[in-house]
């Protein structure tokens, strides 16, 4: 079965708010213990929008990584970060 990514570029517009949301969607991963792929540090934006912020989060399927964020703990995080930061958030299947 292939791997599932959850890729996530963010910009934050209300740092408080924005931690609160991080505290809580953590808390929703913890069931799911996806493997952190990449976190924010160094990038360069070559194509598209920018955003300040980047994740990309491996989980055990495409499925698991729907469910996830799906899951009504994530949905709740997800209501926190709505007026906290814009971005885009896509679920990518892995390659074999």
């Amino acid at each position: 079965m292939n791997k599932g990514y959850l890729i996530a570029h963010v910009t934050v517009s209300d740092a408080v708010a924005y931690a609160e949301y991080a505290r809580a969607a953590g808390e929703a991963m913890q069931a799911f213990s996806p493997k952190v792929i990449a976190w924010s540090g160094q990038y360069e934006n070559l194509e598209g929008e920018s955003h300040e912020r980047h994740v990309v989060f491996e989980f055990a399927s495409f499925a698991e990584a729907k469910r996830f964020y799906e899951s009504p703990q994530y949905q709740a995080a997800r209501a926190i970060r709505a007026g906290a930061a814009t971005g885009t958030f896509v679920l990518v299947e892995g390659a074999a």
